[in-house]
């Protein structure tokens, strides 16, 4: 026999596709600020990363003069390390080298002679001096607190800037601008920023010299070059675009 209590207390097939309406539009709704909050998270941790990294350079300044270390440094019997090889024993650790949003898979330096293995989510704008030219002091900076010393990079190696990144395809395959249309930099004097691609270069080139602006080519007139590239400009709006 029917008893009308039981009817009372059950759902319609309307009531429960309402329901799960709702709770559809919830999750689209939350679900992208989930997202947006793991990815902060993440910048906040790889800026703590590049922190400490710089911590580590200002360490290796004090012991080498006042000079910072070149991108790529000789080792015995002609061997070559990068920077952050260089940097690391300041540093520490290895898994500070890591952006925990940068998933490339060749994202490595290799080992060379005592010096471990090192992800390579960061790179060292070339402007301070490759392997095979002076390495650049701290007195010799004009304007510190605008020089990008170490920035994010899809490349698996010691480089962030090349002076021809103004032309080709370089800088839009291997730059780094994830972290929710951003990418972090680690400035000359130790402090870090965020900033979108284009804010690197406009109003002020925060890199140094490129092929196609006009300041000298001396070692401190490269790195102490203001002047927008042009080239390096458009393919930084590029980056942008493709990130916002």
């Amino acid at each position: 026999m029917f008893h009308p209590k039981l009817r009372q207390g059950a759902f319609t097939l309307i009531e429960l596709l309402v329901v799960i309406a709702i709770i559809a539009i919830l999750a689209a709704i939350l679900f992208p600020v989930f997202g947006r909050a793991r990815e902060n998270a993440r910048r906040s941790s790889c800026q703590s990363n590049l922190k400490q990294i710089g911590l580590g350079i200002m360490q290796y300044t004090q012991d080498y003069d006042e000079t910072y270390p070149v991108t790529y440094n000789q080792y015995v019997a002609g061997q070559y390390i990068p920077w952050n090889q260089t940097v690391q024993p300041y540093v520490k650790s290895t898994q500070l080298f890591k952006c925990p949003s940068n998933t490339a898979d060749y994202n490595a330096s290799p080992a060379s002679g005592p010096f471990p293995a090192i992800p390579a989510s960061y790179g060292m704008n070339q402007a301070f001096a490759r392997y095979d030219e002076q390495a650049t002091k701290i007195a010799g900076i004009n304007e510190i607190s605008t020089r990008i010393l170490v920035g994010e990079s899809l490349l698996g190696n010691a480089f962030m800037m090349f002076g021809n990144w103004n032309s080709g395809t370089q800088l839009v395959d291997n730059y780094w601008s994830r972290h929710l249309g951003t990418a972090n930099y680690l400035f000359a004097d130790g402090h870090v920023k965020s900033l979108r691609p284009v804010a690197t270069m406009s109003p002020t080139n925060m890199w140094g010299r490129f092929d196609d602006n006009t300041c000298g080519t001396g070692d401190y007139e490269r790195i102490n070059c203001t002047e927008p590239s042009p080239g390096a400009l458009s393919r930084l709006g590029q980056v942008q675009a493709a990130n916002s």
